[in-house]
């Protein structure tokens, strides 16, 4: 019988083969091997820019992948994994091109489960774990980095009460290292919907301190706000929009030295933040001459947006948007949005990149994000 020679590093396709060409007597032992061998280096099993997904579980009789490249399984677009012979493993095979970290979870027989033999877990924001994978170089940018010799702003963080909407939520102030310094300075203010989100996951504290520090962006304010029904005052509402423009953009001018100006404003948020974003700067483009969405649903309300923008005089609103390749229902509404403003000669930046609906694929591109809206030169 033929040698088989191990390998340095293990590849799926050759762990396939050797349990396809096992002989029944030692088959058992294979799969306790290509099993330890999964425990140890961890799912899935990346080949350049093949991606081979593996789940064992012996008492499975259906498993389906789903994650950011199929959009979770959703709209007919569900992964069934095939049964790798009769020991409970199950495998699928993705190519990804471009460098990418994307999130992923397993359907078992109807439940969803991280990869049980994934090293890479994190938290998805809603109670649960998604796993994820990262092929060829993909990092996070330097910006994201803590630099000590950067002069370093502060972050206030308060409840806010609502009259208008009867509710209180958490806001964190980003205060740059110059609005200490000099008392007889205001500044431009950026409002951040999902704020606790990108200061934590974002890190949008060490963002704006970087990019100061080295020149990219003026000292500004960022007032990061969170939501208290997300689904509903995102959704292109209008008790939030007018809560957020007549309650609380007053309150923070009276608290902290902005530029009461729409030169000066801009406001921004990710997927449904990004949403509303946009449809509060278009109803009330007096206040705001700047707009950034990452990853917008602008597909859920795009007719109202459309309209709104053609009803727009006398102002030009600035606006920057990303969306994911992973992400095609996101596509489509983008690229006729933008094609909208060109028609009004709106300054705009567009970009499709190499991720998914992610904060790791919205935070690398946080300084294209400032940089194009608040710096002198665009990104």
């Amino acid at each position: 019988m033929a040698i088989v020679r191990e390998e340095a590093a293990p590849t799926f396709e050759s762990w396939k083969l050797r349990l396809e060409r096992a002989a029944p007597d030692q088959l058992q032992a294979e799969l306790e091997q290509f099993l330890l061998v999964l425990t140890a280096l961890g799912t899935p099993m990346i080949d350049d820019a093949k991606v081979h997904f593996v789940y064992h579980d012996p008492d499975a009789a259906h498993v389906i992948l789903a994650g950011e490249f199929n959009e979770w399984a959703r709209g007919g677009h569900a992964i069934a994994m095939e049964r790798l012979g009769d020991a409970g493993f199950f495998f699928h095979t993705l190519t990804i091109a471009e460098p990418s970290r994307l999130e992923y979870k397993f359907i078992v027989d109807g439940e969803w489960k991280p990869d049980p033999l994934c090293h890479h877990n994190i938290d998805n924001g809603v109670g649960g774990q998604n796993s994820f994978f990262v092929v060829g170089e993909f990092h996070d940018p330097p910006e994201l980095e803590w630099i000590a010799g950067a002069a370093h702003g502060r972050v206030e963080e308060f409840q806010f009460e609502s009259k208008r909407l009867l509710n209180k939520r958490r806001v964190y102030v980003y205060l740059p290292a110059a609005y200490d310094r000099d008392s007889g300075i205001h500044f431009p203010t950026f409002y951040v919907h999902d704020g606790g989100e990108y200061l934590e996951r974002a890190r949008m504290s060490t963002v704006m301190d970087n990019l100061i520090h080295f020149g990219d962006l003026p000292p500004m304010v960022v007032v990061m706000i969170d939501p208290v029904n997300r689904m509903r005052e995102y959704w292109a509402n209008d008790a939030y929009r007018d809560f957020l423009c007549d309650e609380f953009i007053p309150a923070i001018e009276a608290r902290y030295r902005t530029i009461a100006a729409r030169d000066s404003r801009g406001v921004r948020g990710a997927s449904l933040g990004g949403l509303i974003s946009t449809y509060v700067a278009l109803s009330r483009p007096q206040l705001f001459s700047k707009v950034a969405g990452q990853s917008s649903g602008l597909q859920l309300d795009e007719k109202k947006l459309a309209t709104l923008l053609g009803a727009v005089e006398n102002s030009i609103i600035k606006f920057y948007f990303d969306v994911g390749t992973y992400e095609p229902r996101f596509i489509p509404a983008h690229e006729r949005f933008v094609a909208l403003l060109k028609q009004h000669s709106w300054p705009c930046f567009y970009q499709e990149l190499a991720g998914g609906h992610n904060w790791t694929s919205w935070r690398a591109h946080l300084k294209d994000l400032l940089v194009f809206l608040w710096g002198k030169q665009s990104p």
